[in-house]
């Protein structure tokens, strides 16, 4: 029988409160482009376990979304947009 994953749990984790060594390094994830589209959610939970908490490197990072948040890419373009011009 297939675990239920609470994603709002996952979601809610403090990563003040998890040691680096907790966190999955997602920089060593490689995606089996064979794995069929509709699997890649739960292929990528199986491969990090908490989609919102990991590190790349030495980097912890926690993802957010708000309901009627801008875009990741309007939010990565106006970043790099900021980084260009020196801001």
């Amino acid at each position: 029988m297939q675990e239920q994953i609470d994603l709002a749990e996952l979601a809610s984790v403090n990563i003040q409160k998890i040691s680096k060594g907790e966190l999955v390094d997602a920089s060593n994830l490689h995606f089996d482009l064979q794995v069929p589209q509709k699997s890649r959610a739960a292929y990528l939970l199986n491969a990090i376990g908490n989609p919102y908490c990991f590190r790349v490197g030495e980097l912890s990072v926690k993802l957010e979304f708000v309901e009627h948040g801008s875009s990741l890419q309007d939010v990565l373009l106006t970043f790099l947009q900021r980084k260009k011009s020196g801001l």
